[in-house]
């Protein structure tokens, strides 16, 4: 009777470990939820994906990509000289739903495009992680932009390495011109340029070093403005803030 008793109370233990480590989760690798991530940039930009996670099965992946100035890569846009771009996006989308992981096959040419979706997605579901990461940030390289205006909007490339700003890159833009007309797109956006060594403004050239190097310094975004070019000096910083957000570790 003794060893009857026993062999039950054994069997409810067990029963009853193995649904406090499955059934309460512990085991789950991430969350679930809605999870928007950025890979790294370059100066040709970077992609962005919103992936949806449910009980650690990848539901869902949208793609949207974006050039080197912070314009999105639209289909109807781009697509005139990129004509793949869409079916890229949709077959990387389909691939890393249907293998649950971001670790897909290239689409064949467009293998940037591809690199960029697939980190993306990586960093998507490290910050989705149930055990969220010891570090505050990602490492690499992030890219911010500031509010748009008809002027112009300032672009930021961050690079972080174990959790420190190692090299900042800021860049100002201003509209392209032709024949005295703002230049815009096919969807009717303004065609951006950077400010190049002949902007004939000191202040403006000095404002980019200083605020740069300040930043790597100080290691926060939260540095004074440059006197002479406050309007600029308050985009590269809020460029730089938004690189960070991008590269934060934690949803």
């Amino acid at each position: 009777m003794r060893r009857l008793i026993s062999s039950a109370l054994i069997t409810v233990l067990s029963l009853s470990l193995i649904v406090f480590m499955y059934g309460n989760g512990s085991t789950r690798i991430y969350r679930d939820g809605t999870f928007v991530a950025v890979s790294q940039a370059d100066r040709y930009g970077y992609a962005m994906v919103t992936v949806v996670l449910e009980n650690d099965k990848i539901k869902d992946v949208s793609i949207k990509e974006f050039d080197g100035f912070g314009v999105e890569k639209l289909y109807d846009v781009y697509g005139q000289y990129f004509p793949v771009l869409r079916e890229a996006h949709e077959t990387l989308a389909k691939r890393i739903v249907e293998a649950n992981s971001y670790q897909v096959d290239v689409f064949t040419g467009a293998t940037g495009t591809s690199k960029k979706v697939m980190e993306a997605v990586k960093f998507a579901l490290e910050k989705a992680k149930v055990e969220p990461s010891e570090t505050k940030y990602l490492n690499g390289t992030f890219m911010g932009v500031s509010d748009y205006t008809a002027r112009g909007h300032a672009v930021a490339w961050v690079t972080i390495e174990n959790d420190r700003i190692v090299k900042v890159e800021l860049e100002e833009t201003t509209p392209s011109v032709k024949d005295g007309q703002v230049v815009t797109d096919a969807a009717g956006r303004t065609v951006w340029v950077f400010k190049g060594s002949d902007y004939p403004w000191p202040e403006f050239h000095e404002a980019k070093k200083a605020i740069a190097k300040a930043v790597v310094e100080k290691q926060t975004p939260q540095v004074d403005v440059y006197t002479g070019a406050t309007s600029s000096s308050n985009k590269f910083i809020q460029a730089i803030q938004r690189a960070l957000e991008w590269a934060k570790a934690r949803q």
